[in-house]
């Protein structure tokens, strides 16, 4: 029988972007005068389900977390627009494009926590740095430790429930 991962997963643009911008390699993209205007201009329940993606030439790139968001923002484009360009005092936002691709911050930062009572055997500890001691980068080779041991303590947990 096939089993079906239930956690949810993390995009790994970003995974990428977060990285980048500890390392202080992420483009001046966030620093665009307009992606900061966005919340004050689209309100906060908007801004929850939403995040400005790309400028290019007065077009401003917006994702979404879904079709349905990215249907109904595109029936207020105008309007945003306009509050945008108001809130910068000139116009700077000429047209708007909506798409489907964000997943917003989760409350623990996409942390994977390892379930309370499930311990990691010496063979699995092993297999884990034997997978995460080729890896170059050091984050990325925490970030794929920290996903191991809680895939491999979840596994242990399921099978102890089976075992009842």
């Amino acid at each position: 029988m096939r089993r079906r991962f239930k956690g949810q997963l993390q995009p790994v643009g970003d995974i990428l972007s977060s990285a980048l911008k500890r390392r202080g390699l992420a483009g001046k993209l966030a620093d665009n005068p307009v992606f900061k205007l966005w919340p004050q201009a689209v309100g906060a329940k908007i801004a929850r389900q939403t995040r400005p993606d790309g400028w290019r030439a007065g077009t401003l790139f917006v994702k979404t977390t879904s079709s349905v968001w990215v249907q109904q923002l595109h029936f207020m484009k105008e309007d945003i627009r306009k509050k945008i360009n108001d809130l910068a005092g000139k116009t700077v936002v000429q047209e708007i494009h909506f798409g489907v691709g964000y997943s917003p911050p989760r409350g623990d930062a996409g942390r994977l926590a390892v379930p309370p009572g499930t311990a990691l055997k010496e063979r699995d500890k092993r297999i884990i740095a034997e997978c995460t001691e080729t890896l170059k980068d050091p984050e990325l080779a925490a970030v794929v430790k920290r996903v191991m041991q809680a895939e491999i303590s979840r596994r242990r947990l399921r099978e102890k429930r089976q075992d009842r």
